[in-house]
């Protein structure tokens, strides 16, 4: 292959909201609506909060035990499954809630999407929550090793993020050095619960009704985003 130029993009700044606002795509042939819940993070994997903040996700919505989950299916039955991510990158990243729910409890799932997110940051999380969270990411890291693309991976890591060298070295102590203190207050920094921008991709005609009695305002898209 022959070397080539690589084009620079300029593209615009992301900005987060003033409030929290819906954004509606209309699909007419959509049987149930997307949602997404999210807020842009200024965060790299060389930053301190980095791990503390993978653990206050994980006990939001990063499995099927935990809070987004519990509450959306196990409780609720709105959606067969409700998670979320805390996203890093070189340059900026993003955390996102997400569901799949019925058209027809589809405001009643924002509800639940954002009380749980206001819950957590104002109550943080339990030391049992976080120990389990620990031991989630203890087994996993363990079982990754076995695989020689890991290794590949947590260098590649290193020279794209410009991590210390022994940062796989220490990374499960840094796990395990978070407090439920370190979790509430980088939850509080980086889920942006007064700036969250609601995407909801649906059928208008079944759900728009109900959006437009929340207490947000809405921006109205089509699927090429104008």
């Amino acid at each position: 292959w022959k070397k080539g130029n690589i084009v620079e993009s300029n593209l615009p700044e992301s900005l987060d909201l003033d409030q929290p606002e819906i954004n509606f795509v209309n699909m007419p042939n959509a049987v149930q609506s997307e949602i997404y819940v999210n807020n842009l993070i200024r965060i790299s994997m060389s930053h301190p909060d980095f791990f503390a903040l993978k653990l206050a996700n994980q006990i939001l919505g990063g499995s099927a035990t935990a809070r987004l989950f519990m509450n959306l299916r196990e409780d609720k039955g709105f959606t067969y499954g409700s998670y979320s991510s805390a996203s890093t990158s070189r340059y900026k990243g993003s955390f996102t809630a997400t569901a799949s729910v019925r058209n027809e409890v589809t405001d009643s799932a924002i509800t639940e999407l954002i009380k749980e997110i206001n819950l957590i940051s104002k109550e943080g999380v339990t030391d049992e929550e976080l120990d389990a969270a620990k031991e989630k990411y203890v087994g996993s890291f363990i079982m990754s090793t076995e695989q020689p693309s890991t290794i590949a991976n947590f260098a590649t890591n290193i020279a794209k993020f410009n991590l210390p060298e022994n940062f796989y070295e220490k990374y499960l102590e840094n796990f395990q050095s978070v407090s439920t203190e370190d979790v509430k207050r980088v939850i509080n920094k980086y889920l942006l619960k007064d700036n969250l921008r609601v995407l909801v991709v649906g059928k208008g005609q079944d759900v728009l009704s109900s959006l437009e009695k929340m207490p947000y305002d809405i921006n109205y898209f089509d699927k090429e985003g104008n």
